[in-house]
């Protein structure tokens, strides 16, 4: 491996992502395995513990849009408090920090709040996660878009 000393592309983003479901059901669809039914593609595989139980120090595996694995580490779950935080790296690639939180929006609704933190380890990934800063408005659309389809609507946007 070739460390690349030269400044990185940073981003931080935040958005809100409406949810049709009172706050300890929305709480879960932001967890590794409930992210699965409706985020198209996301189908992580467990390194440690080996198990789907969220819970800090949890360690899995994803692959996306044809990069290298992205190795992620649950940093933060408090689910009675609706928090939860990843940090993911994808080697020589970029790496995140995500947080979400989930809060009560009336009785039957709930927002969550997603911040990413992404940097780009490589001139490779500049472009890359300036895309992601640049489109990170209309991922979260997309995000509350596919929520609502598979809550309301029962679609699953599986696909590992």
């Amino acid at each position: 491996m070739t460390i690349d000393t030269g400044k990185r592309v940073h981003t931080d983003r935040a958005g809100v992502v409406p949810v049709a479901l009172p706050f300890a059901d929305a709480v879960p669809l932001f967890t590794p395995e409930g992210e699965r039914p409706w985020a198209s593609g996301w189908d992580p595989h467990y390194v440690h513990p080996l198990g789907i139980d969220a819970g800090e120090g949890l360690v899995f595996q994803t692959t996306n849009k044809g990069m290298e694995a992205a190795t992620w580490v649950q940093t933060r779950y408090e689910p009675a408090a609706g928090l939860a935080s990843y940090v993911y790296v994808v080697p020589d690639h970029h790496t995140a920090m995500v947080d979400v939180r989930v809060t009560p929006d009336g009785d039957d609704r709930s927002q969550a709040s997603v911040r990413y933190r992404m940097t780009s380890l490589s001139s490779g990934a500049d472009e890359f996660v300036r895309a992601f800063g640049d489109a990170y408005e209309q991922e979260m659309v997309d995000w509350a878009d596919a929520i609502q389809r598979h809550v309301v609507e029962g679609v699953s946007l599986a696909g590992g």
